[in-house]
Formats: structure tokens, C-alpha cells, sequence
């Protein structure tokens, strides 16, 4: 199994789940590998920094997950605690010797989470961060026609799109810390554009982009369904568009959904393809409803929510961003929203905003 391998992700995000689950406390080690001084960035460093955790390898019900970017966890039951002191003794001890301008302490390698109370941490740090605006490069500029598209949904057909879908977190915040509510699964589709098509901007004709989207719907379905590699073990919500909940591939999905999880799986629409057809999403959402489905109204907008009849759209969820001005009036935003519907609050300060929700009266909050 290659380093950074989606499943990896997975199977730690499926421990977690199990461990939370039958109330077992565990403790977990995240060695961010990617943080050593230039100096100790050689394999064989890689390899004694690893070394050093050995203690933590052969504790009681010690589990390893290779991660990306060369990151290490083990997630092990903790005892007396001498084996994280030992661990985190040689990693002292590799440090030692660095010349003072790379100075780094073993906790600056190092994240120790308790589980389940920090599960939700933990769970952020899985994620895979896209890259920062610097890293990005110069923004694209040509727009793609479409006979490009269409090679480029030929391209998707064949392609692994694995190593393109990303997680975040939905907490709930109506406890003293936050816990995980659900996981939202998505394809990044700048990231494809720019491992497929670079230099195009994809999101340039939107007809055409649209088109597009159901492509990505058809192979997260494929992906995400049960008996693959990636599927989901705990709740979660995939993106999808009004036409892809009727489609045969969503039907396949929807067959090999275990009944463990029937009615903890959320549908994210966008109000533009809601609004487009509304017969077709009255169908859509009705159909959902009959199978368990939950539906949340994704990338809102106050402004939105004040034309748009939410009620009679049954919505269980409006997600939008803690903009300053909402943050202000709180009020204003629950003005808008039925009885029936939540809020999901993202752009939140992942330090503060729980708390602020909380404060506020909102239950549920995006992560990073």
C-alpha cells in the first residue's frame, strides 16, 4: 500500500468511528513528517524518526496509518502513558544535534489527540488541504469549448478520481467541544482542471461546467458506493445535482447502501439547479425522501434566503457563510430559516467559532 493511500484515511476515519461507537478511549499520534528541518529530510532521518515511535507501535492495540505527505498516525490504548514519554523522548534525542537556526522541539512533529473527545481534531488534520493560493501558480485564462469538455469527460471516465476527493467535517457544536455530525465528501474540480486541462479555466462557461458536474456525480457514486475502497463508514454527504439523485447510477449507489447507515446520508443541491427545474427537483426531493435521504441547500446566501421559499422546498439544512454582517445580527439569518430547517455555518475561526455558534443558538458548523 503506497504512503498518502486514500484508504489509509479511511480506515483511521473508520477506527475512530468504531472506537467512538462501543465508547472505548484510545489515544492517537500524528507525526507531521513534512515539518522536519531541512537538514533531517533525508529517508534515513524519515526512518528514525519513525524509529522513535516504536514504543508507541508496540503498545496495546497499537494501529499504524500511513497518511500523505509522509505523515504518520498510530492510535493505540493507553495505559500507564510511559510508552508516549519514551516516544517522545527519542524523538529529543534525534533533535538534539540541530544547529540552533533549525531548533525544533519534538512537540512542533508531533499532535496527541484523546479519543473520542478529540476526534474532531483529529479528523481535520485528515483532510486534504488544496493547495494555497501561492502554490497555485498564475490563475488560468483560456476557456475551454466544448469539444474540450467533452474530451475531458471522456478523460474522467478513466481517470482516478480518488486522489481528487477531498473531506471536510460537519460538527456539532451544542456540547462542551465539538463532535463529528457527518463527513462531506466532494471532487475538487479546480484540481482536476489543472491536472487535466491546465491553463483552462473550467468554471468559464457554466452551461458547460454543469454538464460537467454530472460526470463528477456519476464517479463520486461510483467511488463512494459500498464494497469499495473509499466508501463511507459513518454519515456523510456527497454533492450531487437534481438530475444525478434519478440517474441509474445513483439508483446502484442507493441499492448498496447498508441500512446501518440508511437515513444519516445528506444530498447537497445548489438553489441555481433547484431553481432551474423545479419539477424535477419536486420528483428528485420526493424520491429522496421515500429512501431515507436527508437534503441540504449548499453555498447560500442571505440574500437568497429571502427570495427563496425554504418551506415549501422541505430543506433539512441551509448551508452558508458566517459572513461578518451575520455574525453581527444572528437574528437575521434564523428570521429566514422555517422551524424545521438548520443552519451549517461555515468560514467559522475553528478556534473561536464553535463557541460563538454555540453562544448563538446555530448547532451545526462546517470545518476546514
Amino acid at each position: 500500500m503506497q504512503p498518502g493511500a486514500p484508504d489509509q484515511a479511511a480506515s483511521l476515519r473508520d477506527l475512530m468511528r468504531r472506537t467512538e461507537r462501543a465508547g472505548a478511549q484510545r489515544r492517537a499520534l500524528l507525526l507531521h513528517m513534512d515539518q522536519l528541518p531541512p537538514s533531517l529530510g533525508k529517508p534515513h532521518h524519515q526512518r528514525l524518526a519513525r524509529a522513535a515511535l516504536n514504543s508507541l507501535a508496540q503498545a496495546d492495540r497499537a494501529q499504524q496509518f500511513e497518511l500523505s505527505r509522509g505523515r504518520l498516525a498510530i492510535v493505540w490504548r493507553n495505559r500507564d502513558g510511559h510508552e508516549l514519554g519514551q516516544a517522545m523522548a527519542a524523538l529529543d534525542h534525534l533533535l538534539a544535534d540541530l544547529p540552533p537556526e533549525q531548533a525544533v522541539a519534538p512537540g512542533q512533529l508531533v499532535s496527541v489527540f484523546d479519543l473520542p473527545e478529540q476526534a474532531p481534531w483529529l479528523l481535520d488534520e485528515l483532510i486534504e488541504r488544496p493547495p494555497s493560493h501561492q502554490d497555485r501558480g498564475p490563475e488560468p485564462t483560456r476557456t475551454p469549448d466544448a469539444a474540450l469538455m467533452a474530451r475531458l469527460e471522456q478523460a474522467l471516465a478513466q481517470a482516478d478520481l480518488s486522489r481528487f476527493m477531498r473531506w471536510r467535517p460537519v460538527l456539532h457544536v451544542t456540547g462542551p467541544s465539538p463532535t463529528p455530525a457527518w463527513e462531506e465528501r466532494y471532487v475538487a474540480a479546480r484540481d482536476i482542471a489543472a491536472s487535466l486541462c491546465p491553463g483552462y479555466r473550467i468554471k468559464a462557461d457554466p452551461w458547460l461546467f454543469h454538464r460537467l458536474t454530472r460526470s463528477f456525480d456519476r464517479r463520486m457514486l461510483a467511488l463512494n458506493s459500498f464494497g469499495q475502497g473509499i466508501s463511507p463508514t459513518g454519515p456523510f454527504a456527497l454533492h450531487l445535482n437534481v438530475a444525478s439523485i434519478l440517474s441509474p447510477e445513483f439508483l446502484r449507489f442507493d441499492a448498496a447502501l447498508p441500512s446501518t447507515l440508511r437515513g444519516s446520508v445528506t444530498l447537497n443541491l445548489l438553489a441555481a439547479d433547484i431553481l432551474a427545474d423545479p419539477a424535477s427537483f419536486t420528483f428528485a426531493r420526493n424520491f429522496a425522501r421515500t429512501r431515507g435521504y436527508r437534503l441540504l441547500l449548499r453555498a447560500a446566501s442571505p440574500a437568497l434566503l429571502a427570495v427563496l421559499d425554504l418551506a415549501a422546498a422541505e430543506l433539512d439544512y441551509v448551508q452558508l457563510p458566517a459572513t461578518a454582517a451575520l455574525q453581527t445580527d444572528p437574528d437575521s439569518l434564523r428570521n429566514l430559516l422555517p422551524r424545521a430547517t438548520l443552519a451549517v455555518l461555515t468560514g467559522l475561526d475553528p478556534d473561536s467559532g464553535p463557541t460563538w455558534a454555540r453562544a448563538n443558538g446555530f448547532s451545526l458548523v462546517r470545518g476546514r
